[in-house]
């Protein structure tokens, strides 16, 4: 599951540098936001693969944070959008965070089965 919620947050920061990159507007403000919605993603990812070695260790407080992180990540990127009120956060975006969300949250299932 692990691998799974790295790949879902690499996804979706890849959709969002392209998003950023290829957006038709000269809207600077949504292609700013979209670059740091992005960098979240990205950090999400890094945190669940350190997740994964913490795992392997049986660090399993050092896991829990992490994937406790990667799944709060997705809340920057929800209050960037916020912080504009001309700017509406796109249905892709929210569906990819409730699906990152949904996979840390079965991953702190399943480490609350094994840690305790």
């Amino acid at each position: 599951m692990i691998g799974v919620g790295t790949a879902n947050a690499t996804a979706t920061s890849t959709y969002l540098s392209s998003q950023s990159l290829s957006s038709a507007s000269n809207d600077t403000v949504l292609k700013r936001v979209l670059k740091e919605c992005a960098e979240k993603y990205s950090f999400a990812g890094d945190a669940l693969q350190d997740s994964a070695q913490y795992l392997a260790s049986k660090n399993y407080d050092y896991v829990a944070v992490d994937v406790t992180a990667a799944a709060d990540y997705p809340n920057a990127c929800h209050n960037a959008f916020k912080r504009f009120p001309g700017l509406v956060y796109p249905p892709e975006i929210a569906r990819r965070e409730r699906g990152l969300k949904e996979i840390c949250d079965v991953i702190l299932g399943i480490l609350e089965h094994i840690a305790w």
